[in-house]
């Protein structure tokens, strides 16, 4: 009765699907966090408690340290980290070391502070209009106040988190906090000044900076025209066809943007005025003195995944999501990125971005036991956040200023048995990706989308190169291979390249396109993202989706849902029936947490949150397709999804409540505009494609 009462209202299935007819339909978690999912707690966090979040004594096993308390108390959240070095571009006049520097080390002298005055005042000179030269548009006074501070990058690096501190306070272009939790050098600040001094910031770098970053200051650039001559080794064969259904299945676990947040504070303002809510330090602006809504224990809708909800979530995947003989078993699992929460940079370090991989893999172990994961690295696994350099920097020093991280997290993986030492040695040194064939003869080619990522400030260096990272090309080499030996592939990443166009940048994703459909279908089975913590899909077609058809169709990238309710979604997870010759998914099944009853669940200790089965995909979207019942949902399968949302735009009311996870917050999609942009969005792989999409971006999210 209770997991009854606490289920959503809408797309609640009374009955489960026909491979999930052992399973329950509902998991109802114990009122204490699981003790035995770490070995040790903290004196006054642990599970016994229910007033607080536990605090797990956390070792990493690769390092052997023991993470502090003070690294995740909701009580001690630092407003500047100390411990971890900057990296600052060689300055081309003074032979002074640059990087990586000591946190509290200074460069700053007389001349050097001198060169940064004229360089505010000459960028103020530009914006006001009060140049000898006067530049009568937006577009060229950002390119040439970019211009003056590459100038200043070149000479002085460091005194260029101080230039963007203060211009920050006088036009307001901070993103998050304050401009010096923004622009501190030991935040966000050291690679501006990477970025000034290495990118062509008055031609077409330049124009990307200043469309993405200052309030579309110039038009986004024109895509540029891809050379393909060449690219491709050997030209698509002229079977290209995916192999027949095997008839059998295997059950797949896929997680993705688990965004733990171990300094969520239970009872703190989770209806904050500045974002992260549910923090010892939150407040709304309308009641400073009074609690607003206080955080429940098992989650709040802005705010991170607390450690009660993520306990439930990994005792009910295996109970609700298994399979095999013991019902509770995988075959294998993925995870599609995002470990981290969303603190701001200067809340952050590399310390606790290594507590969070350690913590969150070692949660994941406990609900998918002996089978492997295969995962990549998100946006937020890294710190900076969404920061990756291209090996190919020079000096060395700035292409190897995260190798910190791709070290750590590949040796978890290998530590865990997910990975050999092959792919384990390619990933240390390769942004995290790497590429490994499982028992089965399945290809896992993980890869980082932080090289088509908005935010990643590293891809307005030398923008006309659609690949500044060396990904494709290896990617594509790998695809080669696979299609040589007869061999399929699933590819995972986090930032999805289309959907809306709000996440990518284009030249890079329109590559990918061009990759997709070359090795599609015959080799491609599938393509999983997360990152948009909502429930999507996008269908690749041949000739760019000149012509998007169900006989043009090549492949699928499915855009899983989060299992942070982070925004105003509930929580979630998926998996998969998938083809163990083909690769091919059979099924999708998809389960929630309901948010909006989590705070029914506080002040009581007879139970937990509650897991619940929210729907399958062939079954909520299949009724009018002719589909045989062993043929996978492949894109073609997909793609007459989206000609029955043409058809019946009800359809696509349909897809925008499971788009949210059945979140109370969740609005509806019953507008024209509406209804035609989500079928534009479900039928883009790259954001050229999506970016034509007639509406924009504004009905894509759900948040």
């Amino acid at each position: 009765m209770l997991a009854l009462l606490l289920l959503p209202t809408l797309g609640t299935y009374a009955q489960l699907p026909p491979h999930l007819a052992t399973a329950s339909s509902a998991f109802t978690g114990k009122p204490n966090f699981p003790a035995n999912l770490f070995a040790e707690y903290w004196p006054g966090y642990e599970p016994t408690q229910t007033k607080s979040q536990v605090q797990p004594k956390v070792t990493d096993p690769v390092s052997g340290v023991v993470y502090p308390l003070e690294l995740t108390d909701a009580n001690t959240i630092p407003d500047n980290d100390l411990t971890d070095p900057y990296v600052l571009p060689p300055s081309l006049l003074q032979a002074v070391i640059t990087g990586p520097l000591p946190a509290n080390a200074s460069l700053s002298t007389p001349g050097s502070s001198q060169l940064a005055s004229q360089a505010v005042q000459s960028i103020m000179d530009i914006i006001n209009g009060t140049t000898g030269a006067l530049i009568n548009n937006t577009c060229g006074q950002c390119l040439a106040a970019l211009g003056v501070g590459k100038v200043l990058a070149n000479t002085a690096p460091w005194e260029i988190p101080g230039v963007l501190i203060e211009l920050c306070n006088l036009y307001g272009y901070d993103s998050y906090g304050t401009c010096a939790e923004n622009f501190g050098i030991t935040s966000d600040g050291d690679v501006a000044a990477q970025i000034l001094a290495l990118a062509d910031v008055t031609g077409q770098d330049g124009e990307y900076i200043c469309a993405m970053s200052f309030n579309s200051a110039c038009d986004l650039p024109a895509v540029n025209t891809l050379d393909m001559d060449g690219y491709f080794s050997k030209p698509k064969p002229a079977n290209a066809v995916a192999p027949p259904p095997s008839g059998e299945r295997i059950r797949v676990l896929h997680l993705s943007d688990f965004h733990l947040d171990p300094r969520y504070a239970t009872h703190a303002e989770a209806s904050c005025s500045q974002y992260l809510c549910c923090r010892s330090y939150s407040d709304a602006n309308s009641s400073p003195n009074k609690t607003v809504l206080p955080a429940p224990r098992y989650g709040a809708y802005s705010c991170d995944t607390p450690y009660d909800l993520a306990g439930v979530a990994v005792e009910a995947i295996p109970e609700l999501a298994g399979a095999g003989k013991t019902g509770r078993e995988f075959d294998f699992a993925i995870f599609t990125g995002d470990l981290v929460s969303h603190d701001n940079d200067n809340q952050l370090g590399r310390a606790y971005v290594e507590y969070e991989e350690t913590s969150i893999f070692s949660m994941i172990k406990h609900a998918i036991g002996g089978s492997p994961l295969f995962a990549a690295l998100g946006n937020h696994d890294s710190w900076p956040q969404a920061l990756n350099s291209p090996v190919t920097l020079t000096p060395s020093y700035l292409a190897d200023q995260y190798s910190w991280n791709y070290e750590h997290i590949s040796s978890l993986w290998a530590m865990n048995g997910w990975i050999d030492d092959t792919a384990k040695a390619y990933a240390s040194v390769h942004y995290g990706g790497y590429a490994y064939t499982t028992w089965r003869g399945l290809k896992v080619i993980s890869f980082n989308t932080d090289f088509w990522y908005t935010a990643n400030w590293y891809n307005y260096i030398n923008t006309s190169n659609p690949d500044i990272s060396g990904q494709f090309r290896w990617m594509t080499d790998e695809l080669q291979k696979s299609e040589d030996a007869g061999e399929r592939v699933w590819i995972i990443g986090h930032v999805p390249p289309g959907w809306d166009a709000y996440s990518a940048i284009p030249n890079p994703t329109n590559l990918f396109y061009q990759i997709v459909a070359r090795y599609s279908p015959h080799v491609i089975a599938e393509i999983f993202f997360g990152h948009n913590h909502e429930d999507e899909f996008a269908v690749y077609y041949d000739n760019n989706a000149t012509n998007p058809s169900a006989a043009t169709a090549l492949a699928t990238s499915w855009i899983v849902p989060s299992l942070t309710p982070l925004t105003n979604l509930n929580s979630g997870f998926r998996a998969y029936d998938v083809d163990p010759v083909t690769f091919n998914v059979l099924d999708s099944y998809t389960w929630i947490s309901n948010i909006s009853a989590a705070a029914a669940v506080d002040n009581q200790t007879s139970h937990g949150a509650v897991y619940s089965f929210e729907y399958s995909a062939r079954e909520a979207y299949g009724a009018n397709i002719p589909w045989p019942a062993t043929a996978p949902l492949n894109a073609t399968w997909w793609h007459l999804v989206t000609e029955q949302w043409e058809s019946n735009p009800s359809l696509v009311e349909k897809f925008t409540t499971y788009q949210g996870k059945n979140s109370v917050k969740t609005g509806n999609c019953t507008s024209q505009a509406c209804v035609e942009s989500k079928i534009c969005y479900a039928r883009s792989g790259s954001f050229p494609i999506s970016g034509a999409c007639p509406y924009g971006s504004k009905y894509g999210s759900v948040q």
